[in-house]
């Protein structure tokens, strides 16, 4: 449950937060600036679509809501903002074909 980087963001508004006490992050926190839960897979080194359960670490128990608050002892801070979509990309590629 530690954050290895040094920083914490928010996976869903990527706003800088402070490094939790401890270095722990407890399993109700939640980012001050948009209410979206932090100790989430989406907030979580280990998240990664594709691999079973979507997480890195094998035998991890089925999350169903990737963006809420889940009790997974698994669990270690991302440490960084979430990647900006760009707003064009479906325009752009629309244009491909007009």
């Amino acid at each position: 449950m530690q954050s290895g980087n040094g920083a914490m963001n928010c996976w869903k508004c990527g706003i800088s937060l402070p490094d939790p006490a401890w270095g722990k992050l407890t399993f109700r926190a939640s980012c001050d600036a948009c209410n979206a839960d932090l100790h989430c897979c989406l907030n979580c080194k280990y998240y990664k679509p594709g691999c079973p359960n979507d997480c890195m670490v094998p035998g991890t128990e089925y999350i169903s809501d990737r963006s809420r608050s889940n009790l997974c002892e698994e669990f270690s801070l991302l440490g960084k903002p979430p990647k900006v979509k760009d707003p064009d990309g479906k325009k752009r590629f629309d244009d491909l074909f007009t």
